[in-house]
């Protein structure tokens, strides 16, 4: 993360959320959260601020209007600050969606713990646990996720991004699918597990992706997520049976 130098233009920045502005004399903010040590109060820097304030205000304009008609200008004025400003902490509007896309994969990642199936855990309910949450995570990070992934067709650096992150996920599923494999609990389709998974997770994505560009209502979206997991579990030639 880049950190502040006196060279930043000056700046009073109000956090709505936190009900504090920033001290300008100091470059951090008065607002503060109460530490576990006496109720003492940290003061958040202006860096830190003012970074959140293009991140929230790219995300809100993202209600909107697409991605690629997000312009800087309208970021600046949409989080109160200076142009000089923005580049001070992302060289270009879309380091901010990519930035967005990586903290909604993390709060992905961390409603769904461990992509590897747990002791006990039925392959039905390791789906639900799986996918539910990622489920769940769309929703939340639905415009984010949808510009994230139309972007990965015209931005490098986002695609990058995007291929490390699903690769990583791919890497860990296919291991365990080798694994159950061999302890005779499945009978996957084929051999080339990583094949396989690489698929499932391109559908799965591609059905989360229409699922919140057309804003699916939850009906809708219980029936694609039924229908996705009739389709993971035979490929994993797994029993549907939940576990118990």
């Amino acid at each position: 993360m880049t950190t502040m130098d006196s060279g930043l233009p000056a700046l009073v920045a109000t956090d709505a959320s936190a009900g504090a502005s920033t001290d300008t004399s100091t470059g951090t903010s008065t607002a503060a959260s109460t530490a576990a040590d006496g109720g003492r109060r940290r003061r958040v820097p202006r860096g830190e601020v003012q970074r959140q304030m293009i991140l929230d205000a790219f995300e809100g304009l993202l209600r909107e209007m697409p991605a690629p008609e997000i312009s800087v200008k309208d970021i600046t004025e949409a989080a109160g600050i200076k142009r000089p400003n923005f580049y001070f902490y992302f060289e270009s509007k879309d380091a901010v969606l990519g930035e967005l896309v990586g903290l909604a994969w993390d709060d992905w990642a961390e409603a769904i713990g461990s992509y590897f199936r747990r002791a006990g855990e039925s392959h039905a309910d390791y789906f639900d646990r799986l996918f539910g949450a990622s489920h769940a995570a769309w929703l939340v990070h639905g415009r984010v996720m949808v510009a994230g992934v139309q972007a990965t067709g015209y931005d490098e650096k986002l695609r990058t991004r995007w291929t490390t992150l699903v690769a990583g996920l791919n890497g860990q599923l296919a291991a365990q699918m080798g694994r159950d494999a061999e302890a005779g609990l499945i009978t996957p389709l084929s051999d080339d597990h990583g094949a396989l998974i690489a698929t499932l997770t391109d559908m799965i994505v591609m059905a989360f992706y229409k699922d919140r560009s057309l804003e699916s209502t939850e009906a809708e979206s219980a029936r694609m997520l039924s229908a996705l997991k009739a389709i993971w579990l035979g490929t994993w030639g797994a029993s549907a049976t939940p576990s118990r």
